[in-house]
């Protein structure tokens, strides 16, 4: 045979042989994307049970929940004048104003009651955070933790208050933050938190908030402020219900608390569980 056969029968060969590398290496990736798509899945389907076995852990510790509710009542308007004993008793004289800078440091009071009810059938402990004060004979003593007996009991606690005083020079901030569309940087802030004691439990924890722009400038009258009485008590800023945190413990002893459930954003935008059905192959 003449050199060029030899040639063309090796180039042949090679050929085949590229072939055969071509499809193992095929074969090797669809193998190994089985593989993937099998640990995937086995992967989904274990995230899937935990998150159903972690709801129903919190469908009962729900359940088992001490039933309780924080609220606002009795938003005081128009704002009392600052008291030396800390529970305001009066309010500014009508028609009063304040001039700047000579009276910007007299003081005024955002304050609310604030009603923590138990409506359950067993005493649940609150504990005070922040800006909460209780009523003492007419003076004002920060909130300490006690416990909360059921409805039978008088389930609601008396004298609950979240204030503090500002200067007119701090409230007028809040009015100036408020024109340029700004977050009032002047707030009363108090955290209220609940739970029952039990080591496999929930505790509920509200944070709660009081502001607003009670005074604004004389329309007139240059460096003169005074109560915005034409908004009236919308000029404050307060939620009536505030919502809750619940947090789920697996032993609150040990601080061990309950993971969240690990769901997944389906096409739409909603929580769903990990799907446990294979991929289809291309």
């Amino acid at each position: 045979m003449s050199d060029t056969l030899w040639v063309a029968i090796g180039s042949l060969g090679t050929a085949a042989g590229f072939g055969v590398i071509a499809y193992q290496s095929a074969l090797m990736r669809k193998t190994v994307k089985v593989s993937q798509d099998a640990l995937q899945v086995a992967q989904n389907a274990l995230i899937a049970s935990e998150t159903v076995a972690i709801d129903a852990a919190r469908t009962r510790l729900d359940a088992q929940a001490p039933a309780v509710s924080v609220r606002f009542t009795e938003v005081q308007w128009p704002p009392y004048a600052w008291s030396h004993v800390g529970m305001p008793v009066n309010p500014w004289p009508n028609g009063y104003d304040w001039h700047f800078p000579e009276k910007e440091n007299e003081r005024i009071v955002l304050q609310a009651r604030v009603v923590v009810e138990n409506r359950g059938d067993r005493y649940v402990n609150v504990e005070y955070d922040g800006d909460l004060v209780k009523k003492v004979e007419h003076r004002a003593v920060p909130a300490t933790p006690h416990a909360l007996w059921p409805q039978q009991g008088n389930g609601v606690n008396p004298n609950l208050f979240l204030q503090k005083d500002f200067t007119i020079k701090e409230l007028s901030e809040n009015y100036e933050a408020q024109q340029e569309g700004r977050p009032l940087p002047h707030r009363v802030t108090g955290v209220i938190t609940v739970h029952d004691s039990r080591d496999n439990g929930v505790t509920d924890t509200w944070e709660l908030e009081l502001t607003g722009c009670p005074v604004r400038p004389h329309e007139s009258r240059t460096g003169v402020w005074l109560i915005d009485h034409e908004t009236g008590s919308e000029a404050l800023e307060f939620v009536g219900h505030p919502p809750y945190e619940r947090t789920y413990w697996i032993s609150r002893q040990r601080g061990k608390r309950l993971p969240d459930p690990a769901y997944v954003l389906d096409a739409s935008g909603n929580p769903s569980l990990p799907s446990s059905s294979p991929p289809q192959l291309p």
